[in-house]
C-alpha cells in the first residue's frame, strides 16, 4: 500500500500540526534541557563545555527542526525525492558529526567507563574499517528501490531503518572526529584517507540515482507535481546530485579541519624543538645570554 495515490495537490491542504509537527519541537526542547542541565556539567556541577561544544549542539537542534519540524518534512516524505535526499544529507552528514562534537570529552569518557559491555560494543562498532563499511553499505542498501519503497510506506520499517542509519552515521564519523584522546587512534594522514574512502563508497548509490533513466521509486511516481519546474525524473537526478554535492562540501570541510589541526600540531612541535635547541645552546654557552 503506497501513500501517494490520494496526496493533496497543495501544501495548504495539510493541517498546521502536519506541517509543523509538535513532537519535533518537544523532542528539541527536551534535548536542549538534557544537554544544558546534565551533559555540559562536570561531576562537581561546573560547566565543562567549550563554546564550540555548545555551538555544535545548538546548530544540530536548529538543523533537526529545519528538516523535521517544517513543511520540508512533508515535501521530502511525499512529493520531492531531491528534498528527501537533502534531509538525509543534513541528518547523517551534518547532525551526526555535530552531536559528537557537542559532547565534552569528559562526558564521553564517563559514559564509556560506566559499563565495560557498552564500551566494548562501542569500540567494535567504531573500528575505522567496520564503521566505514557498515554505514555506507546500509546507506546504499536503503536506496535500492524495493527497500526504499517498503521503508517509506511502513512506519515501523521507516523509523527502525533510520534509527539504525543514525547510529551507524555516529560510528562512521567517530574515527575522524573522536573527541577522546585515548581512543583517537587514526593519524591525520589516515583520517584523510578515511574521508576519501567514505566519499568513494557513497558514490555508487548517488550515481545510480543520478544516471537512472527511469523513475526508480514507486513512492514518488504518481504524486501531484507541486512545482512545475521539475519532472519526477529530473527531481530524482537532482536528488542524486544534491546528496553528492552535500557530501563533497562537508567532506572537504572536514578535510580542511584535519589539515588545520595537523598544521597546528606540527607548528607546536617545531616551536617545542626550537625552545629545546635554545635552552641547550644557553646551557652550553651561558655567556651568550
Amino acid at each position: 500500500m503506497h501513500h501517494n495515490h490520494h496526496m493533496p495537490s497543495s501544501l495548504s491542504e495539510f493541517s498546521w500540526s502536519e506541517l509543523y509537527p509538535p513532537s519535533v519541537y518537544i523532542i528539541s526542547i527536551l534535548l536542549a534541557i538534557i544537554y544544558f542541565r546534565w551533559i555540559i556539567k562536570g561531576k562537581d556541577g561546573t560547566n565543562i563545555a567549550t563554546k564550540w561544544n555548545i555551538a555544535a549542539m545548538i546548530s544540530s537542534i536548529i538543523l533537526y527542526i529545519a528538516i523535521k519540524g517544517t513543511p520540508i518534512q512533508i515535501l521530502g516524505h511525499h512529493y520531492l525525492f531531491s528534498v528527501h535526499m537533502a534531509q538525509m544529507a543534513v541528518l547523517y552528514l551534518m547532525i551526526a558529526p555535530l552531536v559528537i562534537l557537542a559532547i565534552p570529552e569528559q562526558k564521553w569518557k564517563s559514559f564509556l567507563d560506566k559499563s565495560p559491555f557498552i564500551s566494548s560494543i562501542f569500540k567494535a562498532l567504531t573500528k575505522p574499517l567496520i564503521a566505514l563499511l557498515v554505514f555506507n553499505t546500509l546507506f546504499s542498501f536503503y536506496h535500492i528501490p524495493v527497500v526504499f519503497d517498503a521503508a517509506v510506506s511502513n512506519v515501523f520499517i521507516h523509523y527502525t531503518y533510520h534509527f539504525i542509519l543514525i547510529v551507524t552515521a555516529f560510528t562512521m564519523w567517530w574515527p575522524v572526529l573522536c573527541p577522546v584522546k585515548e581512543l583517537d587512534t587514526l593519524s591525520d594522514i589516515k583520517k584523510v584517507g578515511y574521508v576519501f574512502a567514505n566519499g568513494v563508497l557513497m558514490t555508487p548509490a548517488c550515481a545510480l540515482i543520478m544516471f537512472a533513466d527511469y523513475q526508480l521509486y514507486e513512492t514518488y511516481r504518481n504524486v501531484p507535481q507541486l512545482y512545475a519546474a521539475m519532472t519526477p525524473s529530473e527531481d530524482q537526478h537532482v536528488g542524486g546530485v544534491t546528496m553528492k554535492i552535500f557530501q563533497e562540501v562537508i567532506y572537504a570541510f572536514v578535510l580542511g579541519l584535519i589539515f588545520f589541526r595537523w598544521v597546528k600540531k606540527e607548528r607546536a612541535r617545531d616551536n617545542a624543538d626550537l625552545e629545546m635547541i635554545k635552552s641547550q645552546n644557553n646551557r652550553l654557552n651561558p655567556e651568550m645570554k
